[in-house]
């Protein structure tokens, strides 16, 4: 016979149950029976006569709606986990004596501890979200985990700032819920990817004013700051049709095309830093879909990803470099497998000859950045408009400035 969940107030016996499980049990300390109720108890749901409102009857029945599994052993308990499936959201376990009798209950969620410290460190040291924003989500993962979690977080209270930390004056961290202004603005561009509409927006930059860092609208003729004439402020707005939204280097990019491109024929999208824009709205109009301007090549997004180690527009080609055999872990890191090696030296402990397929303005600054361990080895093009030549001109630049100081 089915057992009747019993109801009292807004929440159900199960909900004080799971509550109890989650915040007060673990694989290392089950709790039984008569600690549930004394927790019960302690949580205020007595009746007149200050009796728990939850019985053993109360918790057998939940036990068995959840399926329970029994186990003695760690061994035993770590099969069950391996065997778990991960449409599981919670599995609610009992450890059983040599003789039967039940020494306790925990539950474990699919994600375990050191899953939701990730996701932690995740919010805590976001590129998009603001402090109070991060600060406020950061409480709501500490609840969904758990009290026995929420020990391991004290350690959030000693990041004072966020990567990002402009656009926290008019946020009110008193509220419960406060929704990232830089995610409301990906779902509003995904809820428009959807509809197949245009979308319309600022896109601003970083200045630094009255001795503050600050986001600023930048249209057609630069920055439009207070200063700037009243005929130039009204040219901040931009439509686009939005293709997709990718997460790189922490940050979300929207890859669009807006009215001037859609009237080229030798740039098909553009990107847009997502955090950079402001005042999102879906517009009537409708989009130009990234199938109509022959954009196959944004259906693998990680292997955008992989051709684009910084967010630049521009043609795609292979290109070989030669990099120090003790930094071939960078290659691997930046790049996952979507390489090949096509040399290296005679016991392989000096160098290793890489071709990638890249976009070249965006591989330009990962060679700059890695220039003291990579060399650009040039395929076929010799001469000033090789790319090898095109690095050499920059690194050149770049010393000039330093050599000024000798002069």
């Amino acid at each position: 016979m089915t057992r009747t969940e019993k109801e009292f107030g807004d929440r159900s016996n199960d909900d004080i149950i799971r509550e109890i499980l989650r915040a007060c049990a673990s694989r290392e300390n089950p709790i039984g029976r008569k600690e549930i109720i004394k927790y019960v108890k302690e949580m205020g749901y007595v009746d007149e006569k200050k009796e728990p409102k939850i019985k053993r009857t109360a918790i057998e029945g939940f036990a068995y709606r959840m399926g329970v599994r029994a186990y003695e052993t760690e061994e035993e308990c770590d099969e069950i986990i391996r065997e778990c499936r991960v449409t599981e959201r919670e599995i609610l376990f009992v450890k059983k004596g040599q003789d039967g009798r039940t020494i306790g209950y925990w539950m474990m969620e699919t994600l375990s501890e050191t899953e939701w410290m990730f996701l932690m460190d995740s919010v805590l040291n976001s590129k998009i979200l603001t402090k109070k924003e991060a600060d406020n989500l950061a409480n709501r993962i500490t609840f969904l985990a758990g009290k026995s979690f929420s020990d391991l977080t004290n350690y959030r209270h000693r990041m004072g700032n966020q990567p990002y930390f402009v656009g926290d004056d008019d946020i009110d961290e008193k509220v419960g819920y406060i929704e990232s202004r830089v995610l409301q603005q990906v779902r509003l561009i995904r809820q428009a990817i959807k509809q197949g509409k245009k979308i319309k927006f600022n896109l601003c930059v970083y200045d630094y004013g009255n001795q503050k860092v600050r986001l600023v609208p930048y249209g057609r003729h630069g920055k439009v700051l207070p200063e700037t004439p009243e005929k130039y402020k009204a040219d901040v707005h931009r439509i686009c049709s939005p293709f997709d939204i990718i997460f790189s280097n922490g940050r979300y990019y929207m890859l669009g095309a807006d009215l001037e491109t859609e009237r080229r024929t030798d740039l098909k999208y553009k990107l847009y830093r997502i955090d950079l824009m402001t005042d999102v709205t879906i517009n009537r109009a409708k989009a130009v879909a990234k199938e109509e301007v022959g954009l196959l090549e944004l259906n693998d997004l990680f292997e955008y990803r992989m051709e684009n180690p910084y967010m630049f527009t521009g043609k795609v080609e292979r290109v070989r470099i030669r990099i120090d055999a003790d930094q071939f872990t960078q290659v691997v890191d930046w790049f996952s497998d979507r390489f090949k090696v096509v040399g290296y030296d005679a016991d392989e402990s000096k160098y290793y000859d890489i071709e990638l397929k890249v976009n070249l303005n965006s591989f330009t600054f990962w060679v700059l950045q890695y220039s003291g361990c990579v060399e650009v080895l040039d395929r076929g093009k010799k001469g000033e408009k090789s790319y090898r030549n095109k690095i050499k001109e920059t690194l050149k630049k770049a010393l000039e400035k330093y050599e000024e100081d000798e002069r």
